[in-house]
């Protein structure tokens, strides 16, 4: 199915802008599993949504687009966040070699005149509990794509700014876009890497993807 498809036909099946945005949000949360991609941050959201495949820039991406094909509106802010956050999941000389802050995205949408802040949907149902429960066993606040606050961890849908799966773990604020692909490819986005780290991210993506998903599985 295509990108536009799919938007036509969520139109149809929900009866207003905040159900529409519920669908959307679940359908990147949940159909869109939690992965690293070859090409780290430099695809485009119809090539997302073909994979059903991406990490949280991925995903933001996807959302985005969702969103602002259907005539609402969105933003993308984007920051850093703790290379933490891939405790776990990075091999160890990958984690070791990562910057202590690392490129993070999470969406912006307009609701009855307020932005609302959302990140529930960079991790898929399944990963996000396994993380959970894989964090508190070790006594980590932050790891495996979860970052625990005062008032926990969640990836259920609000529109009260209050149920997030990473913010807990963002340091610097860099801003907010309408054109985030045009940014995930420009020299601001923290996550650009030169040829040998692209190449040593390479080698070890295998490894990574096979991480993720002895998370995903460990429940």
């Amino acid at each position: 199915m295509e990108l536009n498809t799919f938007i036509q036909n969520a139109i149809k099946m929900t009866n207003n802008e905040k159900e529409l945005i519920k669908y959307y949000f679940e359908f990147v949360r949940d159909q869109v599993l939690f992965d690293f991609l070859p090409e780290i941050d430099d695809i485009g959201a119809e090539e997302v949504f073909k994979r059903r495949r991406g990490q949280c820039n991925n995903k933001t991406v996807l959302l985005f687009e969702l969103l602002t094909r259907s005539d609402i509106k969105a933003k993308v802010n984007f920051s850093t966040i703790k290379k933490s956050i891939h405790r776990g999941l990075f091999p160890s000389v990958m984690y070791l070699a990562t910057p202590k802050e690392i490129g993070h995205s999470w969406i912006e949408v307009l609701v009855d005149d307020m932005w609302i802040k959302l990140d529930g949907y960079i991790n898929d149902k399944e990963l996000f509990y396994s993380a959970l429960n894989l964090n508190k066993s070790k006594g980590w606040k932050i790891g495996h794509s979860v970052a625990i606050g005062d008032c926990g961890a969640s990836l259920e849908f609000s529109l009260k700014n209050d149920k997030f799966v990473q913010m807990d773990g963002v340091i610097s604020d860099l801003g907010l876009t309408t054109r985030p692909l045009e940014f995930l490819r420009s020299s601001n986005n923290p996550n650009k890497v030169n040829f040998i780290k692209k190449l040593m991210y390479k080698l070890f993506l295998p490894l990574i993807r096979s991480n993720v998903e002895r998370v995903r599985n460990s429940t």
